[in-house]
C-alpha cells in the first residue's frame, strides 16, 4: 500500500476538498534518517527566563522574550530540594501573571 491508497481511503477517491481536512503533505510527514528530522517540528520563538537560587531553593520566571522584569507578565515557580524536589507556583497557579523583579519576595503555594 502506498500513501496515495492510505490518503485515498482517509478522505476519498477525490482526496480531500475541505479546509478542516488533514493536509496529508503537511501534516502526514513523519521524516527520515536521512532528513535528520525524525518528527516534524514546531520552531520556539524563545523563553525569557530568570534564575535566582537561595539555600535549597531555585526560582525561576518564564516570560515572552523582552518582556521586562517590573511587568505583572511572568510565570514563576520555586524548586526546593531540600527533602526531595517540590514545585510550587507563585500565587499557587500557572498564570504569567507575575512581577520578576524580586523572585524570592513572591508568595509560593
Amino acid at each position: 500500500m502506498i500513501i496515495e491508497d492510505i490518503y485515498r481511503q482517509l478522505f476519498g477517491r477525490g482526496g480531500t476538498n475541505k479546509g478542516t481536512d488533514i493536509d496529508m503533505a503537511e501534516h502526514g510527514r513523519v521524516g527520515g534518517v536521512d532528513t535528520e528530522q525524525a518528527f516534524k517540528f514546531v520552531d520556539h520563538p524563545g523563553t525569557a527566563l530568570k534564575l535566582t537560587e537561595s539555600g535549597s531553593y531555585t526560582y525561576i520566571g518564564t516570560a515572552p522574550p523582552g518582556t521586562a522584569e517590573s511587568a505583572a507578565s511572568w510565570r514563576c515557580l520555586r524548586l526546593d530540594d531540600s527533602a526531595g524536589l517540590t514545585i510550587t507556583w507563585a500565587d499557587g497557579d500557572v498564570e504569567f501573571d507575575n512581577v520578576a523583579t524580586d523572585l524570592t519576595a513572591l508568595s509560593y503555594s
